[in-house]
């Protein structure tokens, strides 16, 4: 694993960290897109099974993730306005420098909020990497991923605008806590932990607590901003923009709360679809919990993973 950086220049300038798993001679590029309170490098397990088999991974740590928001002093405060959009700027800022690099088959891996970033990069700018950067993008994978009305988004929104307005955009509200991941956490009950629903491996659940980059609760200017976004993804017509040639795979636990337990999974799948999506596979693992990626079935995860990937070979 190597950690490199760029300088990014949408909304606040800074600097973007991010990890690049170099195969020996490789044939395809999955660029990961992490989820909320966590980082790239938790990425490394899957990335080194990809490379055995010829598949560079790259990945970055978000604004007011990992190494990237502590760097500039903003762990789980993804700005002080549009953060959500910046976000996805700074995607296309470091896909399109690491395209320079090389012209490796493209495949965009997005997990949780990372998965409505991926989807939210495809609407932007799906069309023009081939345009701007020559590179091809072949395929796109959403992982631990719901679907949301637009209208229930902004209901869900006017909730963190007054939530902002009452402790303040850099701060934290327990009710929107208590409303995401307490509520995501209660469906385990009885409980060992406050992060059961992550994965039924304890190992890796205990890993992720103490993981000071890991499981803190973000502003409530970055709740705001995320969930006037999901409401932007999931108009008909954003959806409509995506290549309709570009496959997509979409994988989750049974029982991930954020998925609905599978019923939200399914429903973004035909929304997809009938966005003019042709191919939207999916694949629900039974028993299986947020990070299927940390799963006691997590090298079924990953072989199913290259399977697919290989398909677009």
């Amino acid at each position: 694993m190597h950690t490199k950086s760029i300088d990014f220049s949408s909304g606040d300038a800074g600097t973007l960290h991010y990890h690049q798993w170099m195969p020996k001679q490789p044939v395809a590029w999955l660029h990961i897109v992490h989820g909320m309170a966590e980082h790239s490098a938790r990425y490394a397990d899957v990335a080194a099974f990809l490379n055995q088999h010829g598949i560079m991974v790259t990945a970055g740590d978000h604004r007011g993730h990992g190494l990237t928001g502590s760097s500039a002093d903003s762990l789980y405060h993804f700005g002080d306005h549009n953060g959500w959009n910046q976000m996805v700027e700074d995607q296309w800022q470091l896909i399109s420098h690491i395209a320079k690099q090389q012209q490796l088959p493209l495949i965009i891996l997005g997990h949780s909020m990372g998965s409505f970033m991926a989807t939210r990069f495809c609407q932007l700018y799906g069309r023009r990497l081939p345009q701007d950067c020559n590179q091809h993008l072949a395929g796109l994978v959403l992982s631990g991923s719901n679907y949301t009305p637009p209208a229930a988004c902004k209901m869900i929104s006017g909730v963190a605008w007054i939530e902002r307005a009452r402790v303040g955009g850099r701060n934290v509200s327990n009710i929107l806590e208590q409303l995401s991941f307490g509520a995501f956490n209660r469906s385990f009950a009885p409980v060992r932990t406050e992060k059961d629903w992550l994965s039924r491996d304890h190992e890796t659940v205990d890993r992720y607590i103490e993981d000071p980059w890991c499981g803190g609760a973000i502003s409530t200017q970055s709740w705001f901003d995320f969930i006037q976004g999901l409401a932007d993804i999931f108009n008909p017509s954003a959806l409509s923009t995506i290549d309709n040639h570009m496959p997509v795979l979409l994988f989750s636990g049974s029982l991930d709360p954020v998925g609905g337990k599978g019923k939200g999974v399914i429903k973004l799948q035909q929304a997809l679809l009938s966005a003019g999506i042709e191919q939207v596979d999916i694949k629900l693992y039974s028993e299986g919990r947020h990070e299927m990626f940390n799963e006691t079935n997590r090298e079924e995860v990953y072989q199913d993973l290259l399977s697919w990937i290989k398909t677009l070979q």
